[in-house]
């Protein structure tokens, strides 16, 4: 598994963990309102810092596979980088 899906998997059960002790609380306890309000709030900033955690790593490798294939296609079109400059007279 590569080190991306890690990533999203760690963000995610940081967001399932947060939720369900939201759940907990709200099933086991009676909190207040400010307290509830308070609660979601946290667990709404966790999946929105889930959310970009996604769209970073996706994003990042996304641009790493274009520019391997923008590399790949420069290298069929215009050469190598292994030729010498100037051949020896």
């Amino acid at each position: 598994m590569k080190a991306r899906w890690w990533i999203i998997a760690a963000a995610g059960l940081v967001v399932v963990a947060i939720w369900a002790g939201i759940a907990a609380a709200r099933i086991f306890f009676e909190p207040s309102t400010a307290l509830w309000v308070g609660m979601v709030t946290a667990g709404a900033l966790a999946l929105e810092g889930f959310f970009w955690v996604c769209a970073g790593v996706l994003g990042w490798s996304f641009l790493a596979g274009r520019r391997a294939t923008l590399q790949r296609l420069r290298q069929r079109f215009f050469g190598g980088r292994d030729k010498p400059a100037r051949e020896a007279e």
